[in-house]
């Protein structure tokens, strides 16, 4: 299916009548839109109604119902997201002394929404009471306003109550603190809400997280939409078949699908499906890689490696920080016994750890093959092949797998992954299977 809803009873064909006195957006939505001007896929001048698409639909009906109080949506794009969105604030703003605020991810994306709010009070000739293009702020006479912000500079926009808070593009900036910490005590006006939109950037975000509790019983305020390409009646066939052709898979299923499976700058395009128990089989080699931490988390990855097929299987893996190595020994103890793990390939830069390892605790490492890229290339051949499997219990590699990714700075002269929290548990991992694969 195309279009998800994650609550039952919301309609994506038409805007649901509720009574006055229950629904969050006051004035009529239909008579509105049918008042603001749009124009169609041929360039005809039609209205916004007439142009709304099941997601919009959905959108309008999920933040005016009663149930409901947070509303995440990932859109593909193109949708119209941001446009609604706007449209919905804009709304809100028509009912004297009501306030909305919008965070974008950074100060340039907060153009969108504040020309946005431009256009439509220029469209409804509203009367404007104040508008700051500096501090992004716009006073209606009804005493209303709309203030922009990021996610960065949410604490300017403490201090005062909202009637409606919009996250622009939520993916694409760490929001949850500023939500959770600064913003959320700001909603305290009744029947205030709050929505999120954006376009997937993975699993592992505050996005992602604020999306599945539209599916759990234990958030029943919340409620997700979830809607790629083939609900915007702009886009054509032709189009799209460009689109595939002209860009990465990944960047595809990010923003066409909106996929929360894959992104772009993802390293590895590891599957889910080659989410698998390993069962021991006769002749399977127990190999580690082990990326030793200072300042840093230490990394050490159990990987069994079947002749028989050509596959590696994840089977345990260790992060820790801030232990002596004589700690980190007695963790790995246990690991190294259960597994029989003879074969230890380290990072060929830890030479004094290896020796430390060696006289002072009788466990051999051998030097790892340390090149970056090749050893990335390597295993992502192994992963797009699916000879790459990893067991559920090993959740630190699999987190890596799904936002691991390059740095994408304009600067760089050549690839490197970025260096983050998830860096050492990929080395880790790079160092046993590239350095089995080629020899060490």
């Amino acid at each position: 299916m195309s279009l998800t809803i994650s609550r039952p009873g919301i309609s994506s064909t038409e805007i649901t009548l509720y009574s006055p006195a229950e629904r969050f957006i006051k004035l009529p939505v239909e008579a509105y839109l049918k008042l603001l001007p749009a124009y169609d896929i041929d360039g005809n001048l039609s209205n916004a109604f007439e142009l709304l698409n099941a997601p919009q639909f959905a959108f309008i009906n999920a933040i005016n119902g009663p149930a409901h109080r947070f509303i995440v949506a990932a859109l593909s794009r193109r949708l119209g997201k941001t446009y609604i969105a706007n449209v919905v604030g804009q709304l809100v703003m028509l009912v004297p002394g009501y306030d909305v605020l919008i965070v974008a991810p950074n100060y340039s994306l907060s153009s969108i929404s504040f020309n946005l709010q431009k256009q439509l009070i220029k469209t409804f000739d509203l009367e404007v009471e104040k508008m700051n293009d500096k501090e992004r702020i716009i006073t209606l006479s009804n005493g209303s306003s709309v203030r922009m912000t990021s996610t960065n500079t949410v604490d300017n926009a403490v201090g005062r109550s909202y009637n409606l808070i919009l996250f622009d593009e939520a993916a694409l900036s760490d929001g949850e603190e500023a939500f959770n910490v600064s913003l959320r005590p700001t909603l305290d006006r009744p029947n205030s809400k709050a929505i999120f939109i954006s376009t997937p950037r993975g699993k592992l975000n505050w996005f992602s997280k604020f999306f599945d509790r539209g599916f759990s019983a234990e958030f029943p305020e919340w409620i997700s939409i979830h809607a790629d390409y083939h609900e915007n009646r702009r886009m054509s066939e032709k189009d799209v078949a460009e689109a595939r052709r002209s860009m990465s898979k990944a960047f595809f299923e990010q923003e066409y699908m909106a996929s929360f499976n894959s992104f772009e700058g993802r390293i590895y395009n590891f599957l889910d499906t080659n989410i698998r128990e390993y069962t021991w089989m006769e002749g399977d080699e127990v190999i580690a890689g082990l990326d030793p931490g200072y300042k840093d988390e230490t990394a050490l990855v159990v990987v069994v490696y079947r002749e028989s097929d050509n596959t590696y299987w994840v089977v345990e893996d260790y992060l820790e920080s801030g232990l002596t190595t004589s700690q980190h020994v007695k963790n790995w103890e246990p690991i190294i016994g259960r597994h029989g793990l003879e074969t230890i390939f380290i990072d060929s830069a830890a030479a004094q750890t290896a020796a430390d390892l060696a006289y002072t605790y009788d466990i051999a490492t051998i030097k790892a093959k340390k090149d970056v890229l090749p050893g990335i290339a390597s295993l992502q051949t192994i992963v797009e092949q699916e000879r790459l499997n990893v067991s559920p219990e090993c959740r630190n590699v699999l987190d890596m797998l799904a936002q691991y990714r390059w740095d994408d700075r304009s600067t760089l002269l050549t690839e490197k992954p970025v260096h983050d929290k998830f860096s050492h548990i990929a080395d880790a991992l790079r160092y046993a299977v590239y350095s089995f694969t080629v020899g060490a």
